[in-house]
């Protein structure tokens, strides 16, 4: 049994390290070059699942990888969880921005999102519209596809060999916010331009979150890649200046640590393992 654990406590650590190795690396035009966007960020988000699938396909060959991405294919689950997914995150958003106007903040900008839509203000039906197709372009061309095969689907159940299913989302959600680290330095509004010592406990709450999700849906990454876009159309929706506002990304930060809580307390047996070590 110990020799067990120490193979996975050997794997976690090669994980991270080639991950953060791989990111960080593929990252590298953004440390020379100011003329780059956001698109620059893609190649780097691939590195977590560049490192799953090296290593699974050393550890367990074809099998381990068949295994691995079935779990995307997981989508028979209770529709509470899709629609917690998609839209959980966003009507936090909106809760934190109507607290924070009554508290006498100022309430965000529609016409930011608008402009970020490339819609005129006018046009705030045809936005409506349009959510669902900007909401399908940031999951499936941005990190959420790129990254939940690996941090939920290869490391949350890798980490729950060793430790517990609240614990294993802590670590993750931890090591997931400081492998964003070198955004903060070179392409800070790839992270919204969010403060690190916001950013920090907001991703490690958002780690025990979807470790809920994941082992609450029987494991399935495809609720997890859903609400992950969730999480970033919600931030995309409100619009990144408004994560400036200090008293607003407080309120937030609170709330989704409390929401962390609660499902923590509901997040005790691990699902089944799926994918050999």
């Amino acid at each position: 049994m110990n020799k067990e654990k120490d193979k996975v406590l050997v794997n976690i650590y090669k994980y991270f390290g080639l991950t953060i190795l791989i990111s960080w690396g593929l990252w590298s035009p953004l440390y020379i070059s100011e003329e780059l966007n956001e698109f620059w960020v893609l190649p780097g988000a691939w590195g977590p699942t560049i490192t799953a699938i090296l290593l699974t396909w050393v550890n367990s060959g074809k099998v381990g990888l068949k295994s691995l991405f079935k779990k995307i294919l997981i989508w028979k689950v209770n529709v509470m969880y899709y629609l917690f997914a998609i839209f959980g995150l966003l009507m936090i958003g909106l809760v934190s921005v109507t607290v924070n106007d009554i508290l006498g903040g100022n309430f965000f900008d529609i016409t930011v999102v608008l402009e970020g839509m490339g819609i005129d203000n006018g046009d705030f039906g045809l936005a409506l519209l349009l959510l669902p197709v900007f909401y399908l372009i940031n999951t499936l061309l941005g990190g959420p596809i790129a990254e939940e095969l690996v941090w939920r689907g290869y490391a949350q159940e890798l980490l729950q060999n060793k430790y517990s299913p609240n614990v294993s989302g802590l670590i993750i959600g931890f090591i997931w916010s400081i492998w964003h680290l070198p955004l903060f330095i070179f392409l800070p509004k790839a992270v919204g331009s969010m403060p690190i010592w916001f950013y920090i406990p907001l991703m490690t709450s958002m780690g025990l979150i979807f470790s809920w999700l994941y082992n609450k849906t029987n494991g399935s990454v495809l609720l997890a890649i859903l609400l992950h876009g969730g999480t970033n159309f919600a931030h995309g929706f409100l619009g990144a200046d408004v994560f400036k506002d200090l008293k607003l990304l407080s309120i937030q930060v609170l709330f989704i640590i409390i929401l962390a809580i609660i499902l923590s307390r509901r997040n005790i047996t691990p699902v089944a393992k799926n994918t050999p070590v």
